[in-house]
């Protein structure tokens, strides 16, 4: 075979020699005087071998990818010490970053341009295989219901917020600039800057915020718009950069077109998640593995198929494979875990989040790394020739924190909304002329009082900005694909000289890791402070049970009994939970009653008929608000679930859970304590614990009884 050489080395390293001459090598075309076709050309197959020592590169390559290993297994085990010992001020987040820099600091002192290069940040390989783990685990494992409750404002500061922060930032950046307090930008990459640089980073803000434990509401809000204003991002900055040719035309119309292509991307990468979801919960209800022994293994495997499918799907289709990713776990996490077995639940449970606390140890080693992979700081290898930009960098924080307070303008907002559909329901309430319609309508608003984000949550919210590997990845994209390369005025631009000045699209590079280090070293390492004064941390099962208790029946709960809950006709979010409950998980979960924290409903024989106690644990289990669409029908027969008893429920007559009574003793017979062991055990099984303290870092079991619970279950 002339044209391939290495062919016939190969043939003849596996001791083949006699294929060199094929019987069929005149039909071939070789002339029956022809060399053998291994010998054509005086060429020698020997050399093809290699067989020398491996060369002092690729050695250098296998000793770096050992010291990146060892630096995750490093930032892992320092967080977790510092966890034990309640040192929240230096989180993990920091642990990364200084054993990055420990890294690129060695390629620095033994001058090895090999181990440089391979540490270097690469922004595909962040977008394709850090980051995607990270935000699949969020969605999965994420509380759905209060994510779904905090919607509107998560869209409101990932949508409005994000335009409104990118153009105060730009617009910042572009006046400073001309002014001479700071690099000059032009008008366009300040505002691709400005875009870039008002996404927060959604691996920062979990890493953090795991670790302190915040109340859910501040955690979906503060997640969802992290993770939803990188779509919001990514997608500004590469209209921006649309614009950034000759003959571009900036107008109006082209404005409009730019919204319109971003609704399509938002939108199309969402419907391609959900259906992932959707599809992978009829291929598990249609298998029924969970109904089959040892299949644990293949149950997991087919879970990590559909969320990356999707991603790249969405990839592919020019749209969104973050956001694509996030509603494919939001999905497979409400319809496709119940038809899994108990034991794949935990397992797929765990994986995931050992995958994402993995990739996000490396992003915080990468984030270090940079420092000296780029051209960041003077003084080495990759030592910019005209300093770095620090005035630059400094202004744009300032703007940044200036942006971020469109955070106290729409928290409000949102509050206002809420309190508008509240009182229009309470009307509702008051219509319906039933005898405690006027104590039902008060009782919701004053829950939906208490619902509403404070002044103080919207602090929280605005300190929350921090920046990360996100914006750093659009930035080291631009700068390897030199979208602002040239230098001077605006209206007569010339080629940078990279001996004595910086270009654009390298400041913008400089100035990002430089906000996202002080961001994450100072913000993040004051969060647990701020949080504690503002009182978003979450309370303890035991406690939360408590509380629950004492004012469930002046709660939602009060609505809860069945033809007398809230009116379907006006609610939008009760009309979707009406055709969730009664359409779609029939037909996508086995039994129906879909997966508990995931959004939906608890089976009837998981909770007691007629049980005041399950208040507590409804609200240790992160249920309160929920009564309505969680606890079961055969739960609300016969009054308000949490409020009062009928008649026959004990010697203690009507609301009081006199001993004998449904309360006294569980359906199965068992006493009150037993009977709320058994159901958390229940609980525990269907993944709501596992769920939970992997949304927002819980506490994690810390040892208990025979029954394997921990201590705050055993409490509740």
């Amino acid at each position: 075979h002339t044209a391939c050489p290495s062919l016939c080395s190969a043939v003849r390293h596996r001791r083949w020699p006699h294929l060199e001459r094929m019987p069929n090598a005149d039909s071939l075309g070789w002339a029956p005087t022809a060399p053998p076709p291994c010998a054509f050309a005086g060429h020698d197959p020997e050399q093809e071998i290699d067989l020398k020592p491996e060369s002092s590169e690729e050695a250098t390559h296998r000793w770096t990818v050992t010291l990146g290993i060892l630096g995750i297994a490093a930032t892992m085990v320092s967080g977790e010490l510092l966890k034990r010992r309640g040192i929240f001020r230096i989180p993990e987040a920091v642990i990364g970053l200084l054993v990055g820099v420990a890294a690129g600091g060695l390629s620095e002192m033994f001058e090895s341009q090999t181990m440089a290069e391979d540490e270097s940040f690469d922004d595909e390989f962040f977008m394709v295989w850090l980051l995607p783990p990270i935000i699949f685990a969020a969605g999965y494992n994420m509380n759905v219901p209060a994510f779904f409750d905090n919607l509107g404002p998560t869209m409101l500061l990932a949508f409005g917020g994000t335009v409104l922060s990118a153009a105060v930032v730009g617009a910042c950046v572009y006046l400073a600039g001309q002014l001479g307090l700071a690099y000059r930008l032009s008008l366009l990459a300040s505002f691709f800057f400005g875009s870039l640089i008002s996404a927060t980073d959604p691996v920062t803000v979990l890493a953090i915020f795991k670790v302190i434990g915040v109340r859910d509401d501040i955690f979906a809000v503060i997640f969802g718009e992290s993770v939803l204003n990188d779509a919001v991002a990514i997608v500004l900055a590469r209209t921006i950069l649309s614009f950034n040719t000759p003959d571009a035309d900036i107008s109006l119309l082209t404005c409009l077109q730019a919204a319109t292509v971003f609704c399509s991307i938002f939108l199309g990468s969402m419907l391609i998640g959900s259906l992932g979801g959707t599809l992978s919960a009829l291929l598990f209800k249609g298998l029924g593995l969970a109904r089959v022994d040892d299949k644990v293994p293949l149950e997991a495997a087919l879970c990590f198929a559909f969320p990356w499918s999707c991603y790249y799907a969405a990839e592919a289709l020019e749209l969104s494979g973050i956001v694509a990713i996030l509603f494919c776990g939001i999905a497979m996490a409400t319809y496709a875990r119940p038809n899994l077995s108990r034991h794949a639940r935990t397992l797929t449970t765990e994986l995931f989040e050992t995958l994402a606390a993995i990739a996000e140890a490396f992003v915080f080693n990468y984030l270090g790394m940079a420092f000296f992979t780029f051209p960041i700081l003077s003084g080495g290898q990759q030592s910019p020739a005209g300093g770095t930009v620090w005035r630059l960098a400094l202004v744009t924080m300032l703007a940044c924190f200036v942006g971020r307070l469109h955070a106290f303008l729409l928290l409000p907002l949102t509050n206002a909304l809420r309190m508008r559909s509240a009182r229009r329901t309470a009307r509702e309430l008051v219509a319906a002329a039933e005898s405690d319609a006027q104590h039902r309508a008060t009782s919701y608003l004053e829950a939906a009082q208490r619902s509403l984000l404070s002044t103080a949550h919207a602090f929280v919210v605005w300190f929350s900005g921090l920046r990360g590997g996100v914006a750093f990845a659009i930035a080291a994209a631009a700068y390897g694909d030199h979208a602002f390369s040239q230098c001077g005025d605006e209206g007569e631009p010339r080629p940078c000289d990279p001996a004595v000045e910086i270009s654009p699209d390298l400041a913008i590079l400089q100035a990002t890791l430089l906000i996202a280090v002080f961001t994450i070293v100072f913000f993040g390492g004051a969060i647990k402070d701020v949080s504690l004064a503002c009182d978003v941390l979450a309370k303890p099962a035991a406690e939360a049970a408590e509380e629950a208790s004492s004012t469930s029946s002046g709660g939602l709960a009060a609505t809860a009994a069945p033809g007398k809950g809230l009116p379907r006709t006006r609610s939008m979010r009760a009309r979707w939970l009406h055709i969730n409950e009664r359409y779609i998980m029939p037909q996508l979960t086995v039994d129906g009653a879909g997966g508990g924290r995931a959004g939906g409903r608890l089976g009837d024989a998981e909770l007691p008929s007629r049980c005041t106690s399950n208040c507590g644990l409804l609200a240790a289990q992160g249920h309160a608000g929920w009564a309505t669409e969680m606890v079961p029908t055969k739960a609300r027969e016969g009054g308000a679930l949490c409020s009062t008893l009928p008649a026959d429920a004990g010697a203690g007559g009507e609301g009081s859970p006199a001993p004998g009574g449904a309360c006294a003793r569980g359906s199965d017979g068992h006493p009150p304590k037993e009977h709320a062991l058994a159901i958390a055990s229940r609980l525990l099984e269907s993944d709501d614990d596992s769920g939970r303290d992997a949304s927002r870092g819980g506490r994690r079991s810390l040892g208990g009884s025979d029954d394997g619970l921990s201590v705050e279950h055993q409490r509740v």
